[in-house]
């Protein structure tokens, strides 16, 4: 299978996103050359992504 046309073809027909595409560099199926060939965009390392991740705490430091 060709994984680059096969993904090229969703993407361009709207069936997959940039996460979908990001998800195929993940699993080794194309490249981050490729990815940006596809979305456009430069493809960041999961190190170079925000995690999303929080220490937990909401709201101020007042204590009442």
């Amino acid at each position: 299978m060709e994984w680059f046309k096969c993904i090229q073809y969703c993407y361009s027909w709207s069936k997959y996103d940039n996460d979908d595409v990001r998800r195929y560099v993940e699993l080794g199926k194309i490249t981050a050359e490729q990815y940006k060939e596809i979305t456009g965009e430069y493809y960041a390392t999961p190190s170079e992504r925000t995690s999303g991740t929080t220490d937990g705490s909401i709201g101020s430091d007042q204590v009442n």
